[in-house]
């Protein structure tokens, strides 16, 4: 092992192809020797906490004795998670080591990024086979968004003033770092950090691979960092309260009044673009399909699949791969809904949670094929289950997916929805108890939920009235691996018909004389 001094803070270190950069306040042997061993060696070692990430990084939390004081750390592993990425990486610098730089870059201009105890870098010749960062808690810190109270209604005059203040202190702290040219890469306020020490507020910025400083920062990355901090506020914040923001940032950052509208006009303008229903719904759906704060991604050797997290990770005991394994008997000792050669359905419960698994069965070697082509019906139905919940379209919340291989091949899937308590649609209209003002309720209901798949030319693929459910909330709509959302009116026009010639052999109650069906239409 040798030692340089790449920096007057850090020293180099070189063990096993790998080599670390550590900060010289903070050598601890134990540590390194783990860090240039195995990402497993430190955990077991550690006891290190798994913390909620992207899929192209594993983020994990421990407490090392550095220095006499026990202090909490991060450690964040970067993976490589596409060809793309791969191809990348032999053309520059690994994501730890460019993030290692711009937390530098950012002190030498006086702002703030958690402070790094070790960057590393393990090589086999000309490619980076690991490569990661350790940066000690900013102590006392928030994200931005957690000293913003949740309702605006009976807030005390100190919480009133401290939320304007932090707004102010925002605005100016963004305002002097595009000043001095800096463009952070992802400026969300989730990865902003807050501490307040007295009357000041202390801003730390996370996720700096892509931070970096120019000469003159042009429009186009001032406006996207803008978009990027406007994007998700909560609701307690108004206009003012933007104006406040940018009124402090133009006032740091300089300029004419021109340039002040052009700016604003910009911002706005590719705010809204973000903003528009089926761009948002493109980016929930790439979301849904990755690991991040809300959902977690699962592969096995056997088995591709996506949980939301609030159904997988309630109990730290229950692991989301012991359910994988365990799902057929899991299905077979619930309430069996259905079997058949095409679907299997059972109600269960499982880890607190009363849900509903649907399985796919295998049907050939052809269908598997067809189904690994165009995907699985559990991941279509994972996917439209999420589309119709950001439309605002009642739906059996989606908790899992689970996609079984053999080889290259879809051999079974799995859909994991949350148990809804309801009335199929054809009861309900054959139910003689039903009263007539509540008929035309739930009638008017379907009504308008139907005129929302039509507005978006979205066709279920099944739509009868088996597939509507009318709970006390309002009618669900459930069995969607049919679905489809069309890109040419003309061809929505075609699939609709279909839709509504399925859903007009809606028989009613025999005591009534009109056919409640020709009240029902799909636009």
């Amino acid at each position: 092992m040798g030692a340089n001094v790449l920096d007057s803070g850090f020293d180099k270190i070189r063990r096993d192809n790998c080599t670390i950069y550590v900060n010289k306040d903070f050598r601890d042997s134990t540590l390194e020797q783990l860090l240039t061993a195995s990402q497993e060696d430190l955990q077991k070692h550690y006891a290190a906490t798994t913390i909620p990430s992207s899929e192209f990084a594993h983020v994990y939390k421990f407490t090392v004795r550095l220095e006499g004081v026990d202090r909490e750390v991060y450690l964040k592993e970067y993976v490589c998670g596409s060809i793309v990425h791969f191809i990348k990486q032999l053309f520059r610098t690994s994501r730890a080591k460019r993030a290692f730089k711009a937390t530098l870059m950012l002190a030498e201009n006086d702002f703030r990024a958690p402070t790094i105890v070790a960057m590393g870098e393990r090589r086999f010749g000309i490619f980076h086979t690991r490569n990661f960062l350790v940066t000690l808690d900013a102590a006392n810190s928030k994200r931005i968004y957690e000293f913003i109270p949740e309702s605006r209604t009976d807030l005390a005059k100190e919480q009133l003033l401290s939320k304007r203040e932090l707004i102010r202190a925002f605005g100016q702290t963004v305002g002097r770092m595009h000043k001095a040219g800096i463009f952070h890469g992802d400026l969300r306020l989730g990865n902003v950090l807050v501490q307040k020490e007295q009357n000041m507020w202390r801003f730390f910025f996370l996720d700096n691979e892509r931070t970096k400083r120019l000469c003159r920062l042009p429009l186009r990355l001032q406006v996207k960092n803008l978009v990027q901090v406007n994007m998700k506020l909560p609701d307690t914040l108004t206009n003012t309260d933007r104006m406040r923001f940018f009124k402090e940032y133009w006032a740091e950052n300089g300029g004419s009044k021109q340039q002040e509208r052009e700016l604003v006009r910009q911002v706005v303008k590719r705010s809204d673009e973000r903003l528009d229903k089926r761009m948002w719904v493109r980016r929930e759906l790439r979301k849904c399909l990755r690991t991040n704060e809300r959902y977690l991604r699962v592969k096995t050797d056997r088995y591709i699949a996506s949980f939301d997290r609030g159904f997988c990770q309630r109990n730290e005991t229950v692991k989301p791969v012991d359910f994988i394994e365990q799902i057929d008997a899991l299905m077979d000792e619930g309430q069996i809904l259905k079997r058949d050669n095409t679907s299997y359905v059972s109600r269960l419960t499982w880890n607190g949670k009363d849900i509903v698994v649907k399985r796919y069965n295998h049907r050939g070697l052809i269908h598997s094929l067809r189904h690994t082509i165009k995907k699985s019906r559990a991941e279509r139905s994972w996917l439209h289950a999420h589309r119709l919940g950001v439309l605002g379209i009642a739906t059996p919340r989606p908790l899992a997916y689970i996609e079984q291989h053999r080889g290259l091949l879809v051999w079974k899937s799995y859909l994991v929805a949350e148990h809804v308590k309801g009335q199929e649609l054809k009861l309900f209209l054959r139910d003689d108890e039903i009263g007539d003002e509540k008929r035309a309720t739930v009638t008017q209901q379907v009504t308008d939920l139907l005129g929302k798949l039509g507005q978006y030319q979205i066709t279920h693929g099944d739509l009868k009235h088996s597939n509507i459910l009318i709970t006390e909330s309002g009618p669900v709509l459930t069995d969607l691996d049919g679905m489809k959302v069309h890109k040419w009116n003309w061809l929505y026009r075609i699939y609709r018909v279909r839709d509504m010639t399925r859903f007009a052999k809606i028989k009613p109650s025999p005591n009534k004389k009109a056919n409640i069906s020709s009240k029902l239409s799909l636009p």
